[in-house]
């Protein structure tokens, strides 16, 4: 890893020939849609290792990338938004491409990427993040305009039998996980996942903004509770692995950002689901081609109440009290193929295809209590790609 690196660059000058020969460079994946050395990746590459997030005590995908040089996370109490190099549009990080072992997690609702408490993997079951930075849009096409994070899981043989873990922080903040794996001497190998998270947040935030006797003096009561409860899965065997995750996240939301949105009101808050199966292979027919496929189901899911109110010009009389939900959803599969070629000794012909179908994209704003529906739009689309 970087860390590594620099941790040892010191004394390379002392090293002689095979003791440099021995020094293990890591190798990553996301660069180029194949396993390389960090050294021979065609960008600029930051690996973060499990042993440097259990070091340093990262609890989210988020917090990983704080670390990372060149990206900074901002927190609005709702979502976790990644900049780079300085620029954070606040667009549901659509600009930053996260992978899961290859898998894109971006959905297709705002092309966002989740990576604060609303990340589907647990972060325990990280072994490494790969961190690519600059564009990759040749072999990513979409979202993969500021960098590509490719979180690679660990496997079965890791665990080799069960574990149990708990923690409790401030804020009466609780985490479990259990988690099983194995590997069998025929090749298979599997690993379960389960973890819950809650967390009842300050009980006090003020905003100066609503600092009025009828906005409760601008403080938010007990309005910052954050909730997940999240699984994954991984079963291989030879060539083939299946895979699979599912997350449901609920968060209270204390800002009131919304121009008539109520403030200081427990209804405004954000339910974020996202799930995805996975069934992949690959295999290396040697001195002719290596192959890689798979094909995958992804679902997304939003929901976000809205209290409204809105006041005469002395902001003390109300002239205007309603409650709205919104719904999302977004389903979508796709396949995609690719070959590789090694030619000589350093030299690689890479050929792939992707298909992707989002055959599901649906809004809803409605009034829960009237049954009245405001808006209620679908859609669909289809992207197709070949990279060379």
């Amino acid at each position: 890893s970087e860390t590594e690196t620099n941790q040892n660059s010191a004394d390379l000058t002392s090293l002689s020939l095979e003791a440099l020969m021995d020094i293990e460079v890591p190798t990553v994946y996301g660069a180029s849609k194949y396993e390389q050395k960090e050294t021979e990746a065609p960008a600029s590459v930051t690996v973060i290792t499990s042993e440097e997030i259990k070091r340093y005590g990262y609890r989210t995908l988020a917090d990983v990338l704080q670390s990372v040089q060149g990206f900074y996370v901002s927190y609005d109490r709702n979502y976790s938004s990644l900049g780079s190099r300085g620029v954070n549009l606040g667009d549901f990080n659509s600009r930053i491409l996260v992978l899961v072992n290859g898998h894109r997690m971006n959905n297709n609702l705002t092309d966002g990427a989740a990576i604060g408490t609303d990340f589907i993997l647990d972060v325990d079951l990280i072994d490494h993040v790969e961190i690519i930075r600059g564009p990759s849009a040749v072999l990513y096409g979409n979202n993969a305009f500021f960098g590509v994070i490719n979180v690679i899981t660990r496997q079965g043989k890791q665990v080799d039998g069960a574990e149990v873990s708990g923690e409790y922080g401030q804020y009466d903040s609780y985490k479990g996980r259990v988690t099983f794996g194995k590997s069998f001497t025929n090749g298979f190998q599997f690993l379960l996942s389960g973890s819950w998270y809650d967390s009842a947040g300050p009980d006090r935030l003020f905003y100066k903004e609503y600092n009025t006797p009828a906005q409760n003096n601008g403080i938010a009561q007990n309005l910052d509770g954050d909730s997940s409860k999240s699984l994954f899965g991984s079963f291989g065997f030879r060539d083939f692995t299946l895979e699979g995750g599912f997350i449901t996240r609920d968060k209270e939301n204390p800002t009131a950002q919304y121009s008539l949105t109520t403030f200081n009101d427990p209804r405004l808050r954000t339910t974020d689901e996202r799930s995805y199966a996975a069934l992949k292979y690959a295999h290396s027919f040697p001195d002719v081609v290596d192959v890689t496929a798979q094909v995958y189901y992804d679902r997304s899911a939003f929901e976000i109440g809205y209290p409204q109110t809105a006041y005469d010009p002395t902001g003390t009389n109300v002239v205007f009290r309603g409650f709205t939900k919104e719904k999302d959803t977004g389903e979508w599969w796709g396949t995609e193929v690719q070959l590789n070629k090694r030619l000589w000794e350093r030299h690689i012909i890479t050929l792939g295809a992707e298909f992707r179908d989002d055959f599901h994209q649906h809004r809803e704003v409605f009034d829960p209590a009237s049954g009245t529906v405001f808006t209620d739009a679908s859609r669909d689309r289809l992207s197709y790609g070949v990279y060379l």
